[in-house]
C-alpha cells in the first residue's frame, strides 16, 4: 500500500496522468500490459485519461484535466464484502475521490440552474419565436409546402449543375472555360 500510495502522490504533483500522449509513467496510467516490476494498481488509484491533443477539448476543460487528475473509478463503486469496503484505503484517496465527485455534482447543478434561468429569461428561444408562436395552423402547412418546394428545386439545380459539369469533363475543359 505504500508504493500506491507514494504512486498517487507522484501522480496528483505531476499533476495526473490524464494526458494519454504523455511519455512518462507514474505508475497511475492504465498501461496495457504492466511489467513484472510495477505493481498492478488497483482501479481507485488509477486515472482517467484523456486525449489532450483532441480538437473537440473545449478550453476550460483542457485547463481543467491538465491540472486535476480524475479517478477512474470512486472507491464505493468498487467497495464490497471482498475488499472490506475499503476501510484500509488511504484518506487522501477518499477525501480526492469525494472532492471531485462532489465539484463535478456541484457543476451539474449549477448547469442545471443556468439553463432554467437562461429559459425564463429567453436566451434559449429563437429571435423568431414571437412570429413561429403567432402563426396560424394554415400558416404553418404553407410554410411546410414552401419548404418542400425549395427543397426540391434546389435538388435539382444541383443535379442540373452536376450532370453540366460532368459533361464539361467528359468534353475535356475545365469549369471555367465553360463558364
Amino acid at each position: 500500500s505504500g508504493n500506491v500510495d507514494e504512486g498517487l502522490e507522484k501522480s496528483i504533483e505531476a499533476g495526473g496522468s490524464n494526458n494519454s500522449n504523455s511519455n512518462e509513467n507514474n505508475n497511475l496510467g492504465s498501461s496495457p500490459t504492466p511489467s513484472p516490476s510495477e505493481p498492478v494498481l488497483p482501479l481507485e488509484y488509477q486515472l482517467h485519461e484523456v486525449d489532450l491533443t483532441s480538437p473537440d477539448l473545449d478550453p476550460l476543460e483542457y485547463t481543467f484535466r491538465r491540472l486535476v487528475p480524475i479517478p477512474k473509478v470512486y472507491f464505493w463503486e468498487t467497495a464490497d464484502q471482498s475488499n472490506n469496503h475499503h476501510e484500509s484505503l488511504p484518506f487522501k484517496i477518499k477525501l480526492w475521490h469525494n472532492t471531485i465527485y462532489y465539484l463535478s455534482l456541484c457543476l451539474k447543478k449549477a448547469e442545471a440552474g443556468g439553463e432554467i434561468i437562461a429559459n425564463i429569461f429567453g436566451l434559449n428561444n429563437s429571435e423568431f419565436d414571437y412570429v413561429m408562436n403567432a402563426m396560424t395552423e394554415e400558416e404553418w402547412r404553407m410554410s411546410r409546402e414552401n419548404v418542400e418546394r425549395r427543397l426540391e428545386e434546389s435538388r435539382a439545380n444541383r443535379e442540373k449543375r452536376e450532370g453540366e459539369e460532368e459533361i464539361v469533363r467528359d468534353v475535356g475543359l475545365s469549369s471555367r472555360e465553360f463558364l
